[in-house]
């Protein structure tokens, strides 16, 4: 291959140039171009994937400000439900089962907000931006987002199904839809 590219040499100007050289220089500098299709729909930035960006600053590399505030929410304090469920008359068992349920929604939708954040975040015409935002977006997500398997979650049925409806019905994640009669 560098064999057939080396022959092709530009012989009109007063120096050859090698097209073997000049190719990874061509490519360096449409990297930093914004060549990717996109568009501009209702004033917001859309790819041809369909994904928004995040703005209209195609080399901004700096996080957006909703990414900013949602990671510095605080956690809902846990230890405080479960006092207040105790003072209203739950069992400690049963106050347990609810503050693991509400830890594992508040999760469910702290993930999805943050993922579409970054989502939205790593969209960029520029190839060179949108490779680096889609690294740094997978690092992000690999420290900003738990997570909560079905094993976990198999054991809080386990532990919490005797209190009725503080967990989903047996089969309602595998979709048979089995439900048990009390």
């Amino acid at each position: 291959m560098r064999k057939l590219l080396s022959k092709f040499k530009f012989k009109w100007w007063t120096w050859e140039i090698d097209t073997l050289k000049l190719l990874p220089f061509a490519f360096l500098v449409l990297a930093f171009l914004p060549i990717l299709p996109y568009e501009t729909k209702d004033g917001k930035l859309i790819s041809v994937m369909g994904y928004e960006a995040g703005e209209k600053n195609f080399y901004r590399l700096n996080l957006d400000k909703e990414i900013m505030d949602l990671t510095n929410t605080d956690m809902p304090d846990f230890s405080k439900q479960k006092k207040y469920l105790l003072n209203r008359g739950y069992s400690e068992e049963k106050a347990k089962c609810v503050n693991i349920r509400d830890l594992y929604l508040y999760d469910y939708f702290y993930t999805n907000q943050m993922q579409i954040y970054l989502n939205k975040w790593a969209t960029s015409p520029v190839p060179i931006i949108m490779l680096t935002k889609t690294l740094m977006k997978d690092i992000l997500s690999r420290e900003l987002i738990s997570s909560s398997s079905y094993e976990t979650f198999e054991k809080l049925k386990k532990e919490c199904k005797k209190f009725g409806n503080i967990v989903p019905p047996p089969g309602y994640l595998d979709n048979t839809f089995k439900y048990e009669k009390k």
